[in-house]
């Protein structure tokens, strides 16, 4: 009786054990299921994220060409490439999962209350092993391309993402903007911290370390893996959304209080012609892009402008109107607008003005110093065109060149061809948007006036026909000063010259002291209380900073010894 009570309590304790395997089997179906159906919300939500983000990238884009929307519209592309990158990466590996050959979890179901619709479905209650997404991303104890190409752009993700964000910011806060946006990316920092968390090793719940990938994805059933990865793809969209969002409320919402607002005259050009359609704009002082006046009354120099002489866009009251005569025109009226706060209508006044000046057919262009251009020499000289900007103007010669001179100026160069005696001068800058070509008049070329030569020990010089003591003369410089009133800026350096004592014969020397030739010292010694020195041929250059002049005439001159 023991045995046969034994086998019998044996096949009641197996069977017990098959119930509650059974019972734990559809449990686990349950649990599946239920992920299944948490991953389906989630892809809903990431589509209604997804909605939402066009609108705003289509309204960032739709208005690039605007001040506010510049920074953002040229930003928020590098946002949406690494966001649709690891997108599209993990919607490749969910796709491939679901899809492979070795399991196949699509399933057809015919809807019973159509008898002739037939379903595909994802049939999540099977999805409770984990060897696909294991070979998928694991080998061994390393991991395949795809995991790890998985890893790195994860990773990557919330850098890119932060430092497109400190970007806009930067080229904000280096903008010339009046009125610059207050982008406040700090609390979105922090969730993309917190949704992307990251360590190369996580502690598990019984205290080891696993690797990041591991601990996240190896051993678990596929639908739990693929729940996973949904919820990145959401937090993806979500940031996504949150940074847009957040850009155009600092766009939309940068503190407009229209009692703080002053007109402006924004012109597009320093001066106008009689020529010129008038193309100033009023603007408010904040310059908000999407104002737009109640009532506008202006006047010109009292007279009222008729609706067809200006009109309304982007924020300004645009001018158009063309005034023949030149002179200075009053730009005077109201704007009118109701208060966001209080309603009520408030006009701020306008009061500018507008100066209108006859089209230059000439270009003024003057030697500073004289009215010819020397030769050797870089002649500054003062170039200019009515109403032009300084920085297009460009000035050209046949006989010469013009370059610029470290004061902002122009130096005149002419040719070295002692042929050429003029220069033609021709200048060109942007008018209206359009560079024109000006006649700059013909200007001579002369040689510069020779310096005067004259002996120099220590600061004192000694000038042609004065007596001069044998020792200076011997080791004095030879030099050669400007003429008086000659008032361009070079100095002037003898090279060589010849010496002439009494009556013996000439000795040329190098340099600018005769102590270099020492049968001239000589002769400067052996000759009496009285003698004339000649000295000639005086070789020397004209520096003018990095500009020198190799052939400066220097005159001949007589001393004579004490």
């Amino acid at each position: 009786m023991a045995g046969k009570s034994d086998t019998r309590q044996k096949m009641i304790n197996m069977m017990y054990l098959v119930f509650i395997a059974m019972l734990a089997l559809n449990i686990s179906k349950e649990v599946l299921a239920t992920l299944g159906i948490l991953n389906d919300d989630l892809e809903s939500s990431i589509s209604e994220l997804e909605s939402s983000s066009k609108i705003s990238y289509d309204q960032i884009n739709s208005n690039s060409d605007k001040l506010d929307y510049k920074i953002a519209a040229e930003m928020v592309g590098d946002l949406k490439l690494v966001s649709d990158d690891l997108f599209d990466f993990i919607q490749t590996v969910k796709d491939s999962l679901v899809n492979s050959d070795e399991n196949q979890f699509l399933k057809e179901v015919s809807v019973k209350s159509n008898r002739d619709s037939i379903i595909t479905m994802t049939d999540y209650q099977i999805m409770d092993k984990s060897q696909t997404l294991d070979e998928y991303f694991f080998v061994g104890d390393t991991y395949t391309e795809n995991g790890q190409l998985f890893l790195d752009k994860f990773i990557n993700y919330p850098f890119s993402v932060k430092e497109t964000l400190s970007q806009i910011v930067l080229k904000e806060d280096e903008s010339e903007k009046e009125t610059k946006i207050n982008y406040d990316f700090g609390s979105i920092k922090d969730d993309i911290d917190n949704r992307f968390k990251y360590s190369e090793k996580v502690v598990t719940s019984e205290g080891t370390e696993s690797p990041f990938l591991n601990y996240n994805f190896q051993g678990f059933p596929m639908i739990a893996s693929i729940s996973k990865l949904t919820k990145i793809q959401s937090d993806i969209r979500y940031i996504e959304n949150k940074i847009l969002s957040q850009i155009l409320d600092a766009v939309q919402n940068k503190g407009l209080n229209f009692n703080t607002f002053q007109t402006l005259l924004e012109t597009t050009k320093p001066v106008y012609y009689t020529t010129d359609v008038i193309d100033a704009a009023v603007v408010m002082g904040k310059k908000d892009e999407g104002f737009r006046p109640d009532k506008v009354e202006l006047f010109i120099n009292g007279k009222p402008l008729r609706v067809s002489e200006f009109k309304i866009e982007s924020g300004k009251v645009v001018l158009n109107k063309k005034i023949p005569s030149p002179g200075t025109y009053e730009l005077t009226g109201t704007i009118t607008k109701r208060n966001a706060d209080t309603q009520e209508l408030v006009s701020i006044p306008v009061n500018q003005s507008i100066v209108i000046i006859k089209e230059p057919n000439s270009a003024v262009v003057s030697a500073d110093n004289m009215k010819v251009f020397y030769r050797g020499l870089r002649n500054p000289s003062s170039i200019s065109i009515p109403g032009v900007a300084e920085s297009s103007i460009r000035p050209s010669s046949n006989n010469g060149e013009f370059i610029k001179l470290a004061n902002g100026g122009w130096g005149a160069v002419p040719t070295s061809d002692f042929s050429k005696k003029t220069m033609k001068v021709s200048v060109s800058g942007i008018l209206n948007g359009v560079r024109k070509n000006f006649d700059g008049g013909e200007f001579r070329i002369l040689e510069p006036p020779p310096g005067l030569g004259s002996v120099k020990v220590n600061d004192n010089y000694y000038k042609p026909t004065e007596n001069i003591p044998k020792r200076y003369l011997a080791n004095g410089m030879i030099t050669g000063n400007k003429p008086k009133d000659f008032l361009y800026d070079f100095v002037i350096e003898v090279t060589s010259f010849d010496i002439k004592v009494g009556n013996s014969p000439s000795k040329s020397v190098k340099g600018n002291t005769a102590r270099n030739n020492p049968k001239a010292v000589a002769d400067i010694n052996s000759q009496g209380r009285g003698t004339v020195v000649r000295i000639s041929n005086i070789k020397a250059s004209a520096k003018d900073g990095d500009f020198v002049n190799p052939n400066y005439i220097v005159n001949d001159f007589i001393v004579i010894l004490e």
